[in-house]
Formats: C-alpha cells, sequence, structure tokens
C-alpha cells in the first residue's frame, strides 16, 4: 500500500509527466546538439508542463469523481501550491533569462514573443474554453481532443527549443521534421489509447473521439496495426536523417513499436489509474532514452 500511496503521488502530482516531457525534450537537445546557453527551456518546460496538467486536474476535480480526481481533492491544498509555485518559477525564469529569450542581435525578438503567448494559450484552450465565440475546450471537440494534444507536445519538446535557438543551422531542417513527425504519430498512439480508457466519460459527454465513433474494441484492434505500420515508416525516415541505420537505431524504432502494439493489443480498462499513466505515458521515456542511447553507442 505504502508503494502505491508513493506512485499516486508521483503521477497524481503530475511530477512523471513534467519528467516526461522533460526526457523528450532533453532527447531533442542531445539528437539536434542544441548549445547548453538553451537549457533554461528544459527548466522551462518541466514547470509548463506541471503547471498547466495541476490546474487542469484541480479544475476537473471539482467537478467529476474518479480516483486521481478524488486524490486531487484531498490534496488540494499541495495541488493548489503546485500551481502557484510553478507559475512563480515560470516566470522568475523568463525574468532570469529575459536577454537569451527575447533580445537577438541587439533588438526584440518578437518571434520569440509570439510563441510564448500562442502556445501558452492553446495549451490551456485544451481543458480550459477560452475561445470567446465557444464554450467547449479543445479537447471537447471529438478528433482535435488527440491531434491538439499531440502536436502541443511534439511541437514543444522538439520544434519550439529549435525556434529559441536563434542561430539553429538550416541543414537540420529534415532532422527537426522527421523526429516532430515521428513525435507526433507516438504520442498520438498513446492519447488514442487514453481516449479509449475515457470511452465511457467521452461518449457522457458528447465527445466524438475515434473511440466514441468506431467502438473501443475497433479502435484497438485496427489501431495497433496503423500505428505500428506508422510508427515504423517515421521511424526508417528518422533514422536516415540522423544517420542511425545501424542495429542500435534500428532497435530503438522497434522496442517502443512492439511495445506500443502490446499496450493496444493486451488492453486493460480496469487497471489502476495510478499504474495506468506510468505504463502508456512512461513509454515517452523510454522512446526517448533508446534514441538517446542509440546514438551513444553509434558514436562511440
Amino acid at each position: 500500500m505504502k508503494l502505491k500511496s508513493i506512485l499516486h503521488f508521483f503521477i497524481f502530482s503530475n511530477i512523471f509527466i513534467a519528467c516526461c516531457a522533460l526526457v523528450l525534450t532533453y532527447s531533442t537537445f542531445y539528437l539536434l546538439n542544441i548549445p547548453a546557453a538553451l537549457n533554461w527551456y528544459l527548466l522551462l518546460i518541466f514547470l509548463c508542463t506541471l503547471f498547466v496538467y495541476n490546474l487542469h486536474y484541480f479544475i476537473k476535480g471539482w467537478k467529476k469523481s474518479d480516483l486521481r480526481l478524488d486524490w486531487c481533492k484531498r490534496h488540494s491544498r499541495y495541488v493548489a501550491i503546485s500551481i502557484f509555485g510553478s507559475a512563480f518559477f515560470i516566470l522568475g525564469g523568463i525574468v532570469w533569462h529575459y536577454k537569451a529569450i527575447f533580445i537577438h542581435q541587439g533588438g526584440f525578438n518578437y518571434r520569440n514573443l509570439f510563441w510564448f503567448i500562442i502556445i501558452p494559450f492553446v495549451s490551456l484552450a485544451y481543458s480550459h474554453p477560452l475561445n470567446p465565440w465557444s464554450h467547449k475546450s479543445i479537447r471537447e471537440i471529438g478528433l482535435l481532443k488527440s491531434v491538439s494534444l499531440s502536436f502541443v507536445w511534439a511541437f514543444t519538446t522538439v520544434v519550439l527549443p529549435v525556434i529559441m535557438w536563434n542561430d539553429a543551422p538550416a541543414t537540420i531542417f529534415n532532422q527537426v521534421l522527421f523526429l516532430f513527425l515521428y513525435q507526433f504519430i507516438f504520442i498520438m498512439a498513446l492519447c488514442v489509447l487514453f481516449n479509449i480508457k475515457d470511452y465511457e466519460e467521452d461518449k457522457k459527454d458528447g465527445v466524438n473521439t475515434v473511440a466514441v465513433m468506431a467502438g473501443p474494441q475497433a479502435t484497438l484492434h485496427t489501431g495497433k496495426w496503423v500505428f505500428a505500420v506508422l510508427i515504423a515508416i517515421a521511424g526508417f525516415f528518422l533514422l536516415q536523417s540522423f544517420h542511425l541505420l545501424h542495429l542500435a537505431g534500428y532497435a530503438a524504432i522497434l522496442i517502443p513499436l512492439i511495445m506500443i502494439f502490446l499496450l493496444f493489443h493486451y488492453f486493460k480498462p480496469g487497471m489502476d489509474s495510478g499504474l495506468f499513466v506510468f505504463r502508456h505515458d512512461g513509454m515517452m521515456i523510454v522512446q526517448a532514452l533508446l534514441l538517446i542511447f542509440a546514438v551513444l553507442f553509434i558514436n562511440s
């Protein structure tokens, strides 16, 4: 019981998902040789993920009830402190690294300002109805639930740090593109699994995800093959662009591919929600570490 309580704290406090974002982003830094001068981005991605997810579950916890939301209600003081604490350190980090973020070649970097406004807005709009013309959040608009979440994750962990790298060489364009596509497809597979887990809730709320429209079993049966093929194709182009067509590189793609396939094939909807998150979102860490180890092995 004590081990389960520790797991629930680690998962339900959203420290784990923030670590997933951090490791994914670090793999981008490692693969693309992004300079250490941009390490402030790693801190921000961790804190921003912590803030967005805690805010989401803090608000949702007073509207609905399940194991995770009940935990948030029982520990509402901690969740509130985490929300305000992460917001404080995000603002502090931006102020501390103001020149690195917003000053380039002696002038103000409006491009970075644009991304610092639009990405937080989209991230928050996923859970909260920020659109003045609609009373729905993005996650309540059927297929956008998975697509938008996958895009934001892939964009913020792959593309955005390169955008922040003002002197990024043009030669890495293909690498960034294929890494983004690979991350997008991989995270989309995880999103579909979570949609299947949320099938009853989404059906009740009228959120027409693929799982709601096609049914859980059909989504599981078709999804395992569709995502296996898509991950294999995107993975091959990723390996090719990074010159990782080596046994270690193939293993870095095939191992996560097989694990995703098995998660679809042996899907367990009644699993403890903390263990479910650890098992499924943890795939992001596995995937990122395997790519890093592949580069280390090939270049050693």
